[in-house]
This record gives C-alpha cells, structure tokens and sequence, in this order.
C-alpha cells in the first residue's frame, strides 16, 4: 500500500519522465516500444500510478537517451 510521500514521488516522477519523452517527441507508444511495453502502462508510471522497477527505469533512460541521474533531476523534499 503507498502512502502520501509514495505518491508524492511517484507522481514527480512520472512527470520527470513525461518531460523527457516530450522534450525528444516521442510518444508513449514509442517509449513503450523502445523499452518492449505497452504504451498503457508507460502512461501509468507517467501518471504516478505505477511503482516501477529500477531495471524499467533504465530502459526508460536508456531508450530516452538519458542517465538515471537525469531521471531523477527532480525536486523532491518532504
């Protein structure tokens, strides 16, 4: 079960992402292909409605061209 904080991050997270796949014009259909998802469930990380893994992550990053540290380019504070 997530808690506010949880959601909190995740929904900063999803946001992070979406910035980035925007900013390349790609969309969700397209990052779901490069990282071999669906486009759904891309739209859920983007949403903060999923807890991704830390290997999605970086087939996110990776096919965003992009480090896991610019993915968590975000402020975050409590």
């Amino acid at each position: 079960m997530q808690n506010v904080t949880d959601k909190l991050f995740l929904n900063k997270l999803g946001k992070r992402i979406k910035f980035l796949r925007e900013s390349q014009k790609m969309t969700q259909l397209d990052l779901g292909i490069m990282c071999q998802n669906h486009a759904e469930q891309i739209g859920r990380v983007e949403r903060g409605q999923h807890n991704v893994t830390v290997c999605s992550l970086l087939k996110i990053s990776l096919a965003l061209n992009v480090t896991l540290k610019d993915i968590f380019d975000f402020d975050y504070t409590l």
